[in-house]
């Protein structure tokens, strides 16, 4: 009986690169398996407590796809909580121990994990016979990334040769094409007062494939589009919380020139597919300026971000990343304020760090 060894890192390794020092084997198709997995429980997010860099990406639930050297999918195993069968593992299980499968084909050259599908998304288990590069197509839906430690992770590796004749082992190292945007607060400076009505992310993707693919990128430069309440076609009500908020806070540079999250030490955050840099779109109601009031809303367009570290210029979120928008780095003026979103934008300086839920400071471009 051959076995194999299937070591999952868990997000707390998604920067590392897949080892490479390990011999690559042929299958056999007398090939058993012996894979070890490591999963933790899940915590949660949006105008909660800021994600910790160096946080972990846990796994909840999935799939283990044992693959052939032309990619047809040679045999499944179900991730889940309540396992039904022998191709189930509980991920209460999935430690520090080993995981034992075996009978997986002899023909399987490569492994796969996709971890945390999660419910919006509705795939379909791996079909044995299928080939993986079009499993990969299924799509993520971000509604399904709204908790940072269960966001869908990746990954795969060669099966190559392990202590003996009969060994195989596989290292997977996992990584997501999740990013998270994260706002402390809004500083108004000048004689102004008003409302932040709501928080937009304008330009995302709501759904993207496995394989990294993004889907009808959704933006507005119309006013009527950024509805807090009752959400629109670009700004859905059910994705109220994962693409913009109805903050409704009002504001006085008299007396209160900080808005911020309910949650005293919280973040306005939004878990996004890697993307081009979107826009933030603060929208302001019943503003006064000077002692005049304004007749129409306003907004607020941040159209850029730069690493506070570095001044570097960031146009494109990554995976794995945090970006983070301080209170004192997005300060708003009335000279800011625009009757439609997307005029007189701004820059703001961004703290932007890797995953294993890394941090960068950026600076918004106002």
């Amino acid at each position: 009986m051959k076995t194999i060894k299937l070591f999952a890192i868990t997000a707390a390794a998604l920067v590392l690169g897949l080892s490479s020092c390990m011999k690559e084997v042929k299958p056999s198709p007398a090939d058993l398996y012996k894979v070890t997995l490591r999963l933790q429980s899940a915590t949660t997010r949006a105008e909660l407590p800021a994600a910790i860099p160096g946080t972990t990406v846990l796994i909840s639930d999935g799939y283990i796809c044992f693959v052939s050297a032309n990619d047809a999918i040679t045999d499944v195993y179900t991730i889940s909580a309540n396992p039904t069968s022998g191709k189930n593992i509980k991920n209460t299980d999935l430690g520090a121990a080993p995981v034992t499968l075996e009978n997986v084909p002899g023909t399987s050259a490569k492994v796969y994990m996709i971890a945390n599908t999660g419910t919006h998304a509705a795939m379909a288990a791996p079909a044995v016979g299928g080939t993986m590069t079009a499993y990969l197509t299924n799509n993520m839906d971000i509604r399904d990334q709204g908790i940072y430690t269960t966001v869908t992770s990746t990954g795969s590796a060669n099966l190559t040769a392990g202590s003996d004749s009969d060994a195989r082992n596989a290292a997977i190292t996992l990584s997501t094409d999740v990013a998270r945007i994260q706002v402390k607060g809004i500083t108004f400076d000048g004689d102004v007062t008003g409302k932040v009505a709501g928080i937009f992310i304008n330009g995302y993707y709501p759904t993207m494939a496995l394989n990294g693919t993004g889907n009808s990128l959704r933006m507005s430069g119309i006013s009527g589009d950024y509805d807090e309440v009752n959400g629109s076609s670009v700004f859905p009500a059910s994705l109220l919380t994962f693409v913009y908020d109805n903050v409704d806070k009002s504001f006085d540079t008299g007396t209160a020139t900080v808005v911020g999250p309910a949650l005293a030490g919280g973040v306005w955050a939004y878990h996004l597919f890697k993307s081009p840099t979107p826009q933030i779109i603060i929208k302001l109601t019943d503003v006064v300026v000077g002692g005049q009031a304004l007749t129409t809303d306003q907004f607020i367009t941040i159209n850029g971000f730069k690493n506070s570290a570095t001044s570097a210029v960031i146009n494109a979120l990554e995976g794995g990343m945090i970006y983070t928008i301080s209170t004192e780095s997005l300060v708003i003026k009335y000279e800011n304020m625009t009757p439609e979103p997307g005029i007189t934008p701004i820059n703001v300086d961004v703290t932007v760090v890797p995953v294993t839920w890394q941090e960068t400071q950026v600076t918004p471009n106002i």
